[in-house]
């Protein structure tokens, strides 16, 4: 799974490039389009962005995504709605 800030979304796919040993082939490394998904984070009531600043994914089961949000950015720099959720740990559900 890959969290984008910016648009409030997870990307869940499939990494390819690991070599028959099991290591990683740096050279080959790409993420498959396969049977990929986009999920966005949930809106606030007006359909707002209040998942702010994700910033880190771990999988938690086979349909549980735990993401931690970092520190909102001051000075105006982000909406004061990404407040509720910064500097969090939030539990997700995918179907």
């Amino acid at each position: 799974a890959i969290t984008s800030q910016e648009d409030s979304q997870v990307w869940i796919g499939q990494l390819i490039g690991r070599k028959d040993d099991g290591l990683w082939d740096i050279n080959a490394l790409e993420l498959s389009d396969e049977e990929s998904q986009v999920y966005d984070f949930p809106k606030n009531d007006k359909c707002k962005t209040v998942y702010c600043t994700i910033e880190g994914i771990e999988w938690m089961g086979t349909h549980m995504l735990l993401a931690v949000s970092d520190r909102m950015k001051s000075k105006g720099k982000q909406h004061f709605r990404c407040f509720e959720k910064d500097q969090s740990v939030h539990a997700f559900l995918i179907p």
